[in-house]
């Protein structure tokens, strides 16, 4: 009974600190403008363009400017390169995906006045705001440090029955960890020298669709504004298998071990967004938006399973009890500027910036503070601005479109990046009552990847190249 309620108690430490921590912070608070084709053709720059769904998720003063009801629907197909680089090792993991990119209807009540408020607006609709489907594949050929090196690390000073039961808890029932006789639960492990090779295969899947309300008006076709609330619905899911074998044979006993670890998260939450755009004159829009921080509430489950293979043949497994824990998670607040320049009627130019400081989300539970979290995410994250601009060429009924986004580094240090530039190019046809707009985007960015303790290992490079292809069908009525 004691060590039954000695297990419990470890579990419960563990859960609430080893499952969530400033990467899920920085997860569900960078976020990428994409939305319907035209918003894709038009690198996302659409704060002050209106009439378009897209437009009213940046700035929900936009919907004021559609003069007709409307419905539009985006299937996207969507396929990523992760390309993988350690040592001399090279790899590549590839993973497409289909979904409905964006999908809204907007009503517009004519108020029967010649001037001061015209029209009235009321929207709603389902954005994807981030797309986490990636495969990440990484060799490395480790003649100094192992996996269970990082282990011996944190098992030291610990008795064997007070082990992380979802890491070196398996570890030693494996074997590949144990204590030294008499040295007062000091560990050492016959691979923490190295002399192996060390596979990585990480999938992820899942994604943040936003759900919005969002109304507002027109006043003289001068000034507009506009009020949402928004519901995220994340979903994130990670499957990733990690294994270090003697491909030299030169390690007595030891063949191989594989790690498993799967962490499933569901999120729901709610924010607020409000914004002006104001018509100084016929050919020039300015607005100015706020998003609220959002506010989720979050539930993870995961578990781990290690399987060690002797030289025998035979094998010796164990798993990790399910962990599951329910958590608040806040993202920060957003600003967004625009503008929007009509020249001679045929061309449109657009330009957007958001303001984001990551390093004020924050983590939070009724039984945990999250302390040593927080503080992490205040000191590896920053300020940044998000830089989106777009161009437009009416030849009626097409329209053709170009854009490019940068999205800034969150991280303080010089270790991590996660700069993104994505390049877009679209068209689109439109008649009185239809409209049809494709889209094709590109992105690229860089990161490094550690598959475990950074002062152990030196990182993966990993380029990810994403490909979207979106096809926007709308009707007015």
């Amino acid at each position: 009974m004691k060590h039954y309620i000695l297990l419990l108690f470890t579990l419960i430490i563990y859960s609430t600190t080893s499952a969530q921590n400033e990467v899920d912070i920085l997860r569900y608070s960078q976020y990428q403008i994409g939305g319907t084709a035209r918003s894709i053709g038009f690198g996302g720059a659409l704060g002050t363009l209106g009439a378009d769904y897209t437009s009213v998720s940046i700035n929900p003063a936009a919907i004021g400017l559609y003069r007709k009801s409307v419905f539009s629907i985006t299937p996207t197909v969507y396929f990523a390169n992760v390309d993988a680089k350690m040592g001399d090792n090279t790899t590549s993991g590839f993973k497409d995906n289909f979904n409905l990119n964006s999908y809204g209807l907007v009503f517009v009540t004519q108020t029967g006045s010649k001037n001061g408020w015209k029209a009235l607006q009321f929207g709603i609709g389902v954005n994807r705001t981030n797309n986490y489907n990636h495969t990440t594949n990484i060799i490395n050929d480790n003649k100094e440090t192992s996996l269970m090196t990082d282990y011996i690390q944190q098992a030291n000073g610990t008795h064997p029955d007070d082990l992380d039961p979802f890491s070196t808890d398996l570890a030693w029932y494996n074997w590949l960890i144990d204590t030294i006789q008499g040295g007062n639960n000091t560990y050492f492990s016959d691979i923490e020298n190295g002399g192996v090779r060390q596979e990585l295969k990480k999938r992820n899947w899942g994604s943040v669709n936003e759900m919005a309300l969002n109304f507002g008006g027109s006043y003289n076709d001068v000034f507009y504004i506009g009020a949402g609330i928004g519901f995220p619905f994340a979903r994130f899911f990670e499957e990733s298998e990690y294994s270090e074998f003697d491909a030299a044979d030169t390690i007595p006993y030891f063949n191989s071990f594989i790690r498993d670890e799967y962490i499933e998260t569901h999120g729901n939450g709610v924010n607020l967004k409000i914004g002006i755009i104001v018509r100084p004159t016929g050919f020039l829009r300015i607005g100015l938006a706020f998003q609220s921080p959002t506010w989720y509430n979050m539930n993870d489950t995961w578990n781990t399973k290690i399987t060690r293979y002797w030289d025998d043949g035979t094998n010796d497994k164990k798993s990790s009890p399910r962990g599951e824990y329910n958590y608040d998670l806040t993202t920060p607040m957003k600003l967004n500027g625009s503008f929007t320049l009509t020249i001679a009627r045929f061309l449109l130019i657009s330009s957007d910036i958001d303001y984001v400081n990551y390093s004020s989300g924050r983590l939070s539970a009724r039984d945990y503070d999250f302390f040593d979290e927080n503080a992490k995410a205040r000191d590896s994250y920053k300020s940044t601005v998000n830089l989106r601009a777009g161009a437009e060429i009416r030849l009626r009924p097409l329209s053709f479109r170009v854009g490019l986004q940068r999205y800034g580094n969150a991280y303080n240090d010089d270790i991590n990046s996660s700069v993104k530039y994505i390049a877009s190019a679209g068209l689109g046809y439109r008649t009185r009552d239809f409209f049809l707009d494709l889209a094709y985007s590109y992105s690229i960015n860089s990161s490094d990847y550690y598959m475990y303790n950074p002062d152990l290992i030196d990182a993966a490079s990993l380029e990810i190249k994403e490909n979207r292809i979106a096809l926007t069908a709308g009707y007015k009525f």
